[in-house]
């Protein structure tokens, strides 16, 4: 299936974000609302503003942020919730897309 006939297909009923735990080798696990489980390898994505989750005690502080995106907080002490930039994050769509489904 090409990409764009997939973006087309999984926007015809996105999904939502339940939980996300980190493991081995930067990878996420994911699931999600209609109990789809999935596998998120990161480690060849840690450039850019993602180059400070190369700290695996950073990269294990993940979670979903008030938007339901996958998220971590670059300093811990500032309130995400009032200053924006203290955030990154990786959006829903992209998370489910860019993922691989575990097979159990």
């Amino acid at each position: 299936m090409e990409l764009e006939e997939k973006v087309k297909q999984y926007f015809e009923n996105p999904r939502k974000i339940k939980e996300v735990t980190p493991g081995e080798n930067y990878t996420l696990y994911i699931t999600f609302d209609n109990g789809e489980k999935r596998k998120l390898e990161m480690a060849d994505e840690l450039t850019g503003v993602f180059a400070v989750l190369r700290d695996k005690s950073r990269f294990e502080k993940v979670f979903i942020n008030d938007v339901g995106n996958i998220a971590w907080n670059l300093d811990e002490d500032v309130d995400s919730s009032l200053h924006w930039e203290n955030q990154i994050d990786i959006c829903k769509d992209s998370a489910y897309m860019d993922s691989i489904p575990l097979d159990h």
